[in-house]
């Protein structure tokens, strides 16, 4: 499993290990709507490189099964940052909180393009990270795409864009444009099972989570629980596009999240 290492708030993203404060990691959901109570969970994925040198960047999730904490992103994501990677989370009052994956080992699913890390988590910090976790049964694991009339939220930080200064994950409402469709990933030329959105995806968001929000909600302080009518849709696969530009976003649906972290 790949070490897990915080890091004090300081720049040039130094590797000084540093326990934090539960206040300083915690993000208050209180008074939050479903959109805002899912937005711990998503994370910032960028290449450790040298300084100076250009990094390959991309969205994730932070996901629970039991007392395990996986990393989840889209396997073309997984491939680019590679094994040393630099995530970035919003913590408290939108300040961010580091940490350095040494040693990542991604298992990319057969057939879809997602990818899961097992996540290596020092004792102090594991409670801190699994009530950031989006839990497992939030995924949709039937074999049923979602309506065409419920709004999706994409979540994650497309061109980098929430992940410096205050941290805060985008979130972009949409709609489903198709039930499940087979059609090649743009990464690997094979045939895989999608969903379409109505809308564009932009660089950056790959890997990122698709909510169905629906009329449930979160309570219970900072922890997040499972309530009726909240679901993972999928993650970003990437944009359909053409000479005349982006139209649609291609979209891996849950159920082969579900598997390749049931393996």
């Amino acid at each position: 499993m790949a070490k897990m290492i915080f890091l004090k708030q300081c720049p040039g993203w130094l590797l000084a290990a540093c326990v934090f404060l539960i206040s300083v990691f915690a993000v208050s959901l209180s008074n939050a709507g479903v959109t805002d109570d899912l937005a711990p969970c998503v994370v910032y994925l960028q290449q450790d490189v040298p300084e100076g040198q250009d990094a390959n960047i991309g969205s994730g999730f932070l996901v629970r099964s039991g007392n395990a904490a996986y990393l989840v992103t889209a396997a073309h994501v997984a491939r680019a940052v590679g094994k040393r990677i630099r995530i970035v989370m919003p913590g408290a009052d939108g300040k961010p909180v580091r940490a350095s994956l040494v040693g990542a080992a991604w298992r990319e699913s057969s057939q879809a393009d997602a990818a899961v890390n097992r996540l290596n988590i020092e004792e102090s910090h594991r409670e801190m990270i699994l009530d950031r976790c989006a839990p497992i049964a939030l995924f949709s694991s039937r074999e049923l795409p979602p309506s065409r009339d419920i709004p999706l939220t994409v979540m994650g930080y497309p061109l980098g864009l929430g992940a410096d200064g205050y941290v805060s994950p985008l979130s972009i409402e949409t709609r489903a444009a198709s039930g499940f469709i087979t059609m090649r990933r743009f990464d690997n030329n094979q045939f895989a099972t999608f969903i379409i959105l109505q809308d564009p995806s932009v660089g950056g968001l790959s890997g990122g989570p698709v909510f169905d929000t629906g009329k449930g909600y979160f309570a219970g302080g900072r922890k997040m629980i499972t309530r009726e009518g909240v679901s993972i849709v999928g993650l970003i696969h990437g944009v359909i596009f053409d000479k005349t530009g982006g139209k649609f976003t291609a979209v891996v649906p849950s159920t082969e999240i579900v598997r390749l972290i049931g393996e």
